[in-house]
């Protein structure tokens, strides 16, 4: 146990080091007092947890299962209770409130209750972009070194993902990993920057935007719509840095080391690419019709609005170009892409295709053998196979999936929300998409369609709890919760 409380006083200290942005921005924006206080929390944090660090330190074992997969779940439910403290004291939220916003963004979920982002200090903005941007790698760190080697929720064995139980159980093996895939995030986040400022956007909202895109969060620097914020160059810009986020960083690694058999062997990303831009044409096609004219639309903005949306959805970002930008298709359809989402040990939530290629691939499998009974036939996506206890997790992973929409779904209605308010709000809170959940899905007349700040403390509790379980893939925290029973015993 020494060594789970060592890295949870290492995360206290990363979380309170990374206040210092939101402060710099504080002083810059001339918001002195706000800038004042978060550097108290920061100095806070770090003298508390530094110094539980720095006992610890002498005493540092490595982190067998068990403790990693405790590790992973008390951090994604504890620490947003620490971080919304911050937001609660220097803005107008109650801590309730300021609970949901710190776990939406750390989910890079990107749900948000506040109902005028300019009356919003650029502080606080810029805190709750950090957390997303750290969620999303601390999402990628918990896919691959603790999900993955034991396979938790059916994910592929890559090859990386293979010896990643010994690099959890090495301090330094686990620093270098977590480095690298810093020094990672750290240049591709500063080339989308580099690249929105190119096309024309404000350098603030070039910052909050390039730490929502490789997150494949739903966090946005104003009230603005991003075919506003943006114009048709940045949202291309950003479409690209989403479907970057969202594809596998395996594939990543591949494409930088030329690795060419493996590239060929890969699968899954390319598949997600396909669909991205065949949904794109989709969305484009459908909204220069509506338009009418190309002097209402222009094709090129038809065009980057397509792609914008299309990858919105795919990575499970669920920002819109334009307020009801989604409704051009069918609400299933778009409930079912954000429900399958995007690529394996990516920020994205969802099933993920490599999932839905298993169930598929058994099912063809299945009905094959219908015919030819004594054919044997491996199951198999791309260069990956199936195993029976793969595809055993995959559909329990699955089938908790659809239980916890069923029972959270039903938990909001019970509270005074409408049946499709409530399953829609699940559907987006349990695949990280936020933003898709909104008021133009309504039916005329409905008036029990709240938007996430007007609903109730119960609503806001549910759904803060479904947002984490999607973002552990519910597999780990019922892992969690057998080990507590282990322990008991």
């Amino acid at each position: 146990m020494i060594a789970f409380f060592y890295y949870f006083a290492a995360l206290g200290v990363i979380f309170s080091v990374s206040l210092i942005l939101p402060i710099l921005v504080g002083f810059g924006f001339s918001e002195t007092e706000i800038a004042y206080r978060l550097t108290m929390y920061c100095a806070l944090g770090i003298f508390f947890f530094g110094a539980a660090l720095l006992a610890i330190l002498g005493r540092l074992e490595g982190l067998n299962r068990n403790i990693a997969i405790l590790l992973a779940v008390t951090s994604w439910t504890a620490f947003p209770f620490l971080l919304a403290i911050p937001i609660a004291d220097v803005s107008n939220l109650t801590y309730l409130d300021a609970l949901f916003e710190c776990v939406s963004g750390l989910t890079t979920t990107g749900a948000s209750v506040f109902a005028n982002l300019e009356s919003v200090p650029k502080s606080v903005i810029v805190y709750r972009a950090q957390l997303q941007w750290l969620g999303g790698m601390g999402t990628l760190i918990t896919l691959v070194l603790v999900l993955a080697p034991w396979s938790i929720g059916g994910l592929p064995h890559a090859s990386t993902a293979s010896v990643a139980a010994s690099i959890v159980a090495s301090h330094t093996r686990l620093v270098k990993f977590c480095g690298q895939l810093l020094r990672t995030f750290l240049a591709i986040t500063a080339a989308c920057f580099v690249c929105l400022i190119l096309t024309g956007v404000d350098t603030f909202s070039s910052l909050i935007l390039s730490l929502t895109a490789l997150s494949t969060g739903g966090f946005l620097p104003s009230d603005q719509s991003p075919d506003e914020l943006l114009g048709s160059g940045g949202m291309m810009i950003f479409s690209v840095f989403l479907i970057f986020g969202a594809t596998s960083i395996f594939w990543h690694r591949q494409i930088y080391s030329l690795r060419l058999d493996d590239l060929l062997a890969h699968r899954e990303s390319y598949y997600v690419v396909g669909v991205w831009l065949i949904v794109s044409a989709f969305i484009a096609v459908t909204l220069y019709r509506a338009a009418g004219s190309s002097s209402v639309l222009a094709p090129t903005t038809a065009i980057s609005e397509g792609l914008f949306n299309a990858a919105s959805l795919i990575t499970t970002s669920g920002i819109q170009s334009r307020p009801g930008a989604f409704t051009v298709m069918p609400a299933i359809l778009v409930l079912m892409m954000l429900l399958i989402g995007a690529g394996c040990y990516s920020t994205a939530g969802g099933i993920k295709f490599f999932r839905v290629g298993g169930m598929i691939s058994l099912a063809v499998h299945e009905l094959n053998r219908l015919i030819y009974p004594h054919a044997i036939r491996p199951t198999r996506f791309g260069s990956i196979r199936y195993e029976d206890q793969n595809m055993k997790a995959i559909w329990s992973f699955f089938g908790s999936i659809i239980v916890l929409v069923a029972i959270a779904s039903c938990m909001l209605s019970a509270s005074g929300m409408g049946f499709q308010a409530g399953f829609t709000a699940t559907i987006a809170a349990v695949t990280n998409a936020g933003p898709a959940y909104g008021q133009e899905w309504a039916p005329a007349n409905d008036v029990n369609w709240p938007l996430f700040g007007d609903m109730n403390e119960f609503q806001k509790i549910i759904l803060c709890i479904v947002m984490i379980l999607g973002r552990l893939e519910i597999i780990a925290a019922i892992a969690c919760i057998n080990l507590a029973f282990q322990f008991r015993k």
